[in-house]
C-alpha cells in the first residue's frame, strides 16, 4: 500500500543530508590540516600547485588542437594569466599560456604544451617573481633557468621572435604578506642579467610601474598583482611589438 510522507518527514531528509555533508567537510579539513602540519605548509601548498599545474597543462594540450600556427603566445605566471590578451589584441591571433603560481622551473617543464605545439611566430615571456617566494632561489639560478627557456625556444625554431618582459617591482608597503620574500633590489639585479640574454628582445616595464622605488600603488591590487591600470601600461608598452 502506498503511503505519502508527511511534510515534516519531507523536510527532515534534506536536513540530515546537510548535517552529513557538514560532518564530511569537518573530517576532510581535519585531515588536510594534519597533513599540512606534518609536511609543512610550504610543501603542502607546493603539492596543491603541482596538481593545478598539471591540470592546466593538460587543458592547454587539448586547446592546442584548435590553435592556428603563426600566432602570438604569452607565457608566464598569474600576472600573465590575468592579462586579458584576447580583448586587448582582438585583431591578432593570440594565446594566453599563463598559470597562476608558476615559476621558471614550471615553464621549463611545459614548453611543449605552452609554446612548441602552438608553433608561434612570437613569444612574450614573463616569469621569475615566484621563484623568489616558492623556490627560494637566488638570481643566478633563476636567470639560468630563464636563459634555458629562451635557448630551448630558439632551438625549437630559430625564427620565433622572443620578447622577454622584465620582472615587475613589488610594493611590500601595500601588503607584506603577499609580496613575501620578493625584494626589488634583487629583482633589479635579475633584470640586469635578463636584458643581456641572447636571442631576445628585452622589454623594460619595471621602470614604468615604479614610484619611489616600489610598485606604484595605483597600478596594483595588493602590492604584487596588477590592476586594470597596470595592465594598460603593459598593453601600451608591448603594442608596437605585437603589430
Amino acid at each position: 500500500m502506498y503511503c505519502n510522507k508527511s511534510d515534516g518527514e519531507r523536510k527532515m531528509i534534506p536536513l540530515w543530508i546537510f548535517i552529513i555533508v557538514i560532518i564530511l567537510f569537518i573530517i576532510s579539513d581535519y585531515f588536510i590540516y594534519k597533513y599540512a602540519k606534518k609536511k609543512g605548509i610550504d610543501e603542502f601548498l607546493q603539492m596543491l600547485f603541482i596538481a593545478g599545474l598539471m591540470g592546466k597543462t593538460e587543458a592547454f594540450k587539448n586547446y592546442n588542437k584548435y590553435a592556428e600556427p603563426g600566432g602570438i603566445v604569452f607565457v608566464g605566471d598569474s600576472i600573465t594569466q590575468d592579462f586579458n590578451v584576447y580583448e586587448y589584441f582582438p585583431n591578432h591571433n593570440v594565446y594566453n599560456r599563463g598559470i597562476g603560481g608558476d615559476t621558471s622551473k614550471g615553464v621549463l617543464g611545459r614548453l611543449n604544451e605552452s609554446v612548441f605545439e602552438l608553433k608561434p611566430k612570437k613569444v612574450f615571456l614573463h616569469i621569475g617573481t615566484n621563484d623568489f617566494e616558492l623556490i627560494k632561489d637566488g638570481i643566478e639560478n633563476i636567470s639560468k633557468r630563464i636563459k634555458e627557456i629562451v635557448e630551448k625556444i630558439h632551438s625549437f625554431d630559430e625564427f620565433i621572435e622572443i620578447y622577454l618582459i622584465s620582472v615587475f617591482p613589488v610594493n611590500p608597503e601595500v601588503d607584506k604578506k603577499t609580496t613575501g620574500r620578493r625584494n626589488n633590489k634583487e629583482i633589479v639585479k635579475l633584470n640586469n642579467i635578463l636584458k643581456s640574454l641572447p636571442y631576445i628582445t628585452y622589454i623594460n616595464i619595471y621602470d614604468k610601474l615604479l614610484l619611489n622605488d616600489v610598485l606604484n600603488p595605483k597600478y596594483t591590487i595588493e602590492g604584487l598583482h596588477l590592476n586594470q591600470k597596470g595592465y594598460e601600461i603593459i598593453r601600451e608598452t608591448i603594442l608596437k611589438y605585437i603589430n
